[in-house]
């Protein structure tokens, strides 16, 4: 067996007896829609654990089954529970006609789009077993909330695309930079018959150019899509050293989370034959080299500057997508032993 056949088996092992441990959080809807969720269906964080688990339970069902890793019955579970979750999620939303459990409907926030893409991996993957109506409410979901990031993205009293390297000006925004480049970037390409789509990839540019940005960006010659990144240029998010000052101190973890991102657009858009935008890789190896330093030998993350969450737990999952990211795009030599 090989170690990424080693990989591959062990995490599909962990991840069945995970889904069978989660079965005492499932919630069917009491309507009799067929919608259910994970966890209280809440708006906000009960939002992106949903979506989390739909993208798990999505894979748990094709990739298991394509494996050979996962019994049928499994298999039929795992996909009834993901279609069920995508379904509440997609109707719940604020362009939807349903409310979740708390009364309320999600979206259109500098962090709605974040829970969207950690599962898109999942959703791709129930394509086969997806309803025409299924299609376009996923059609729905990803045009609203392209458009609201396009005409009134705001966070707190910041508005449009802008970046600061101290976490008190309210203007530190690397992690949502990058993924709400990678929503606008996505809608556009799934979606190009929109008239807008142009000008959501333009958008998209701008956002992922200012999420790992650097003073020096400012006077940056370089042409990325079309324009130097110096005019592309609103603020630096991180030190000339790349040290993040995120939640108020130096945060290794969220230094993670920015390339999981665009770990996870740059495999998606791969996966479905679709263009990935050279403004992603801005500043990845260079962030890479720095963060590399930050991980012990057994893949555990040195958080040098502490946690403000569960002590030292808290982003060391998103290294699962950005090893294999870091591997294949950043050339990184130790990222499968990391990985294991």
């Amino acid at each position: 067996m090989s170690r990424a056949e080693a990989i591959i088996e062990r995490a599909f092992r962990l991840l069945a007896g995970w889904a069978a441990a989660a079965e005492a959080h499932w919630y069917p809807m009491p309507d009799g829609s067929g919608m259910g969720c994970y966890g209280t269906g809440y708006n906000a964080w009960g939002v992106q654990t949903n979506q989390k688990y739909l993208g798990a339970l999505a894979t748990l069902n094709a990739l298991g089954g394509e494996l050979g890793l996962v019994s049928e019955e499994l298999r039929s579970l795992a996909r009834e529970r993901a279609l069920a979750a995508l379904r509440y999620s997609l109707r719940s939303h604020l362009s939807g006609d349903y409310r979740r459990t708390d009364g309320s409907q999600w979206g259109h926030t500098w962090i709605s789009g974040l829970g969207i893409e950690r599962m898109m991996y999942g959703v791709y993957q129930l394509e086969p077993w997806m309803s025409e109506q299924d299609r376009a409410d996923l059609r729905r979901v990803l045009l609203s909330e392209a458009d609201w990031l396009y005409a009134q993205h705001q966070r707190g009293q910041h508005q449009g695309v802008y970046g600061d390297k101290w976490n008190h000006t309210g203007r530190n925004v690397p992690e949502s930079n990058l993924w709400n480049g990678a929503i606008l970037w996505r809608a556009a390409s799934m979606y190009p018959d929109h008239p807008d789509a142009a000008a959501w990839r333009e958008r998209a540019h701008d956002f992922l150019v200012n999420a790992i940005s650097v003073d020096s960006d400012a006077t940056s010659e370089a042409v990325l899509a079309g324009k130097l990144v110096r005019d592309r240029f609103a603020g630096a998010n991180f030190f000339p050293n790349y040290a993040l000052d995120h939640h108020g101190y130096l945060n290794v973890g969220y230094m993670v989370i920015c390339l999981s991102n665009a770990a996870m657009l740059h495999f998606d858009m791969r996966g479905q034959g679709l263009p990935v935008p050279e403004t992603l890789y801005h500043h990845n190896a260079d962030l890479w080299r720095v963060l590399r330093r930050m991980i012990f030998a057994d893949g555990r993350l040195a958080r040098i500057g502490g946690d403000s969450r569960i002590r030292y737990v808290y982003c060391q999952e998103f290294l699962l997508p950005t090893l294999p990211y870091a591997a294949q795009v950043l050339q990184e030599p130790h990222a499968f032993e990391l990985l294991e």
